[in-house]
């Protein structure tokens, strides 16, 4: 290694050469060092230089124009740049000799390829950024023995990384934020891609073209989430289930039409969400009220239908967001509220109905042990609650009661119907027995408007699952299937219906014929057989024995005749 050194020295002091220990006594102002690189820096192709500060802790080698990783950075280094340079593999073993680094720097390079063991050595590495190159894959064994990383940075690949392997979470059980983002051919995040991540705090999914919601439970620890610019046309139950922890969760652009009830149950840390830019014209009701931390929320520029179905969401905007009223968007239809905001959308606006249920809940017969499943069909947009026989909303309980009641709530006023559950030691058998639903209707003055809002002819599903035991069992929370899940059902029972009838009327058709050649060939058969018999002519032999007794009686009568 060959070194330059330059030393700022006070006026007062006599001009003498410097020395490293010279330097480091008197804690010298910056030092300017010449690391031997492979690549050429000009015509002469001299070394590139890189700029050391700090007593060589911090080497900085930007636009150098190397081709690799120069030799003999200083062992003590702790921050090291090698950013924009044409770097295009990491060899195993390069940093080996670089025990005490901390920052490591390789973004925007041309790194296609890093080798097993390349960071080896690297025991006090707590940031490796590696976005803007040109990795597709991240093979096993890259970031082994990375203990204490903390930080890595993989974002916005011009040739992405087209899949997420599960080895992170041996390789760096340390790891707190991990960046993603911008990797626009991802296609494939395996299950356990986050599998024993427990101490990450900050996950960057965004802008990566994400269809399916990857696996997140594992992520306990997770404070921060951004899923911006995929493609999710529906946010399900379950979808964040397991991430206790987050407090920011960011799905903003990503073409959000529908969230399903009980979408964001779990969260009870959030405190800011952001669905901006979505397709959303509704919400269901009561869907914030998980969310007791919230304070910051997003919803503008999205599609709304200022109907009955909104105005929870108006009181619940003023009650618990008051001061941000442009921060939840303006309605879109219909057209008499067109630009008016959420937050000043009240029920004089229109004319609502209690909600109605679409199909009563059935009494059941159940043994003991077994799964009961209790299904209350509302439209999508209502509050539902399953009631205990004491008005408890159900949650768990030690014994299973007797009676259940559906309870649909919205402004305008409730519907409920109950069922009966019999709990005995006989075989599971469930009554077709329908409880008729009683409506309860709070009356509204309407304010005289050009339309009114009509309700929506889909529904949903509402499923509650009660092991009957006689132990103390958990019962689930209701879960929603929407009315599109129930037509697509639909639609796949006719094809299948008509792919049957389709199939009979073949093999009709198909006996028919055979029929047909049966009698053809078996009256052909006929024919030639009397044909037959009629040429046959049958020789019967006689016997010439002629018994005595009659040869006797021949005699009398030609004697008599004679």
């Amino acid at each position: 290694m060959k070194l330059l050194w330059q030393v700022t020295l006070p006026p007062t002091w006599n001009a003498r050469p410097a020395s490293p220990s010279f330097s480091s006594r008197h804690k010298c102002g910056f030092l300017l060092c010449s690391i031997a690189a492979a690549a050429s820096a000009g015509p002469q192709n001299r070394p590139s230089v890189c700029s050391c500060s700090n007593q060589f802790s911090k080497v900085v080698c930007t636009r150098r124009g190397l081709s690799e990783v120069p030799q003999g950075i200083p062992s003590n280094t702790r921050f090291l740049n090698l950013m924009e340079n044409n770097i295009q593999m990491i060899q195993a073993d390069t940093f080996r000799h670089l025990h005490h680094l901390e920052v490591l720097q390789l973004g925007r390079n041309s790194i296609r390829q890093i080798e097993v063991g390349a960071f080896n050595g690297l025991a006090s590495l707590n940031t490796l950024e590696l976005f803007d190159n040109w990795l597709t894959v991240i093979p096993s064994g890259a970031f082994e023995y990375l203990s204490k990383l903390r930080e890595l940075w993989l974002r916005n690949q011009p040739n992405p990384i087209e899949s997420i392997p599960s080895c992170l979470s041996t390789e760096c059980p340390s790891l707190m934020r991990l960046d993603l983002g911008e990797l626009k051919k991802l296609e494939y995040i395996s299950e356990g891609a986050f599998e024993g991540l427990f101490n990450l705090k900050y996950l960057n999914l965004g802008m990566c073209n994400i269809k399916d919601m990857p696996n997140l439970t594992p992520l306990v620890g997770l404070e921060e989430l951004e899923m911006s610019g995929n493609h999710f046309p529906e946010i399900r139950p379950g979808s964040f289930h397991g991430l206790s922890s987050l407090k920011k969760l960011w799905v903003m652009n990503s073409q959000v039409s529908l969230i399903e009830r009980n979408a964001f149950d779990g969260l009870a840390s959030l405190v800011e969400l952001n669905l901006a830019h979505n397709n959303l014209s509704s919400l269901p009701h009561d869907l914030f009220s998980p969310l007791r931390y919230l304070v910051e929320l997003h919803l503008h520029h999205n599609p709304w239908n200022c109907d009955c179905d909104i105005l929870w969401l108006a009181w619940w905007l003023r009650e618990y967001i008051p001061t941000n009223s442009t921060c939840c968007g303006r309605c879109h239809a219909p057209m008499h509220m067109r630009g008016r905001y959420l937050v000043e959308v009240d029920q004089a606006s229109f004319q609502c109905s209690a909600p109605f249920i679409m199909d009563a809940p059935r009494d059941l017969n159940i043994s003991e042990s077994r799964m009961a499943e209790l299904k209350c069909r509302t439209p999508p947009m209502s509050s539902v609650k399953w009631l205990l026989p004491n008005g408890t909303v159900l949650s768990h309980a030690s014994r299973p009661p007797k009676v259940y009641t559906c309870m649909l709530c919205n402004v305008a006023g409730n519907s409920n119907a109950s069922l009966y559950l019999n709990v005995s030691a006989a075989e599971l058998n469930t009554l077709l027995t329908t409880v008729s639903s009683h409506r309860h209707t709070r009356k509204y003055k309407p304010v005289p408007t050009t339309s009114l809002a009509t309700s929506r002819a889909y529904t949903t599903s509402t499923t509650v699952l009660i092991q009957t035991t006689r132990v103390p069992k958990q019962v689930a929370v209701p879960a929603t299937d929407t009315t599109d899940k129930m037509q697509t059902s639909l639609d796949e029972v006719m094809k299948t219906t008509k792919i049957i009838i389709g199939c009979f009327v073949a093999v009709t058709l198909l006996a028919a014929a055979m029929l047909i050649v049966f009698y053809k060939l078996r009256k052909r058969h006929q024919q030639r057989s009397t044909v037959t018999a009629a040429r046959t002519v049958e020789i019967i032999q006689v016997d010439e024995d002629i018994p005595a007794a009659v040869k006797l009686k021949h005699q009398q009568l030609a004697s008599l005749k004679g």
